[in-house]
């Protein structure tokens, strides 16, 4: 008998749902593109909902998971994973330097993380790193600096004093990311927006930017939205939002989406595949 879930305890609201999805598609394509099963996502960033579980879609798809977490968060992802009943699908290790990981060069097919980039006053190291330890793929998103909400963002800030935890501005541009990439040997092969639902970006603004409570507008009392709950993922607002991300031109959709992504390859294996 399949084990019961009770998805109650991953409720990352409709917004939060709909991100991991978006960028889960993502890297999912990409290492599905470039035959990637073993992965690693460096900083597991506790930044929104449910903490240490961006990588709970590709483990559920049967991808090779291993994750590092800084110890704030490392106790939850535990148990998020053990709720989700993927535990064993998936390797996780307390790690506070992201700059030095515990593994050995080539480990890994694709290495990525989410909101790190942009935390580095110089991201040069951390993308040296990941390079270094991926065979192949290094994938990094970041906020969009271009959605509205990010102004919003600095705004809210400076009115509740508050002290600015989003990293730098211009470490969040596709430039700077491509550059950085470049510098340490790697050669990009994709990079755009994605994340790009109808509704603004509202990372810690007090105005509801979880969703969470959106169910009474689609015929449920309190909708339980998370990312590895099939059922969410087959909702019908869920796939409408994606339909209609995937129709949006790419510029337009860099410019409205929440998160901005940088995906390359090791030049060494664009030089034997071109070959």
């Amino acid at each position: 008998m399949p084990e019961m879930i009770d998805y109650s305890e991953l409720d990352d609201g409709l917004g939060g749902t709909y991100e991991r999805i978006a960028y889960g598609a993502v890297i999912e394509r990409l290492a599905e593109r470039f035959g990637a099963r073993k992965l690693l996502e460096l900083n597991a960033t506790f930044i929104a909902g449910v903490p240490g579980f961006n990588s709970g879609i590709l483990a559920q798809n049967g991808f090779d998971v291993t994750i590092t977490v800084h110890s704030r968060d490392y106790r939850e992802t535990l148990e998020a994973w053990k709720i989700s009943g993927l535990s064993n699908r998936v390797r996780i290790l307390e790690w506070n330097n992201d700059l030095e990981a515990p593994f050995g060069a080539d480990e890994f097919d694709l290495v990525w993380n989410h909101l790190a980039f942009e935390h580095y006053r110089d991201p040069t190291p951390l993308v040296r790193e990941m390079a270094r330890v991926s065979k192949d793929l290094v994938i990094n998103l970041t906020l969009n600096p271009f959605n509205i909400g990010f102004p919003m963002h600095w705004v809210y800030h400076k009115l509740v004093g508050k002290e600015w935890d989003h990293g730098f501005l211009k470490n969040t541009l596709i430039s700077t990311v491509k550059k950085t990439h470049v510098t340490v040997g790697l050669t990009p092969v994709e990079w755009g927006g994605c994340d790009a639902p109808p509704w603004i970006d509202t990372v810690d603004l007090q105005i509801g930017g979880s969703m969470r409570y959106i169910g009474g507008a689609v015929g449920q009392r309190r909708w339980v939205w998370g990312s590895t709950n099939p059922a969410a993922r087959r909702h019908s607002l869920i796939r409408m939002l994606w339909k209609c991300e995937m129709l949006l031109p790419a510029w337009y959709r860099t410019l409205v989406a929440h998160h901005l992504y940088v995906a390359s390859r090791k030049q060494s294996r664009v030089v034997m595949n071109s070959e």
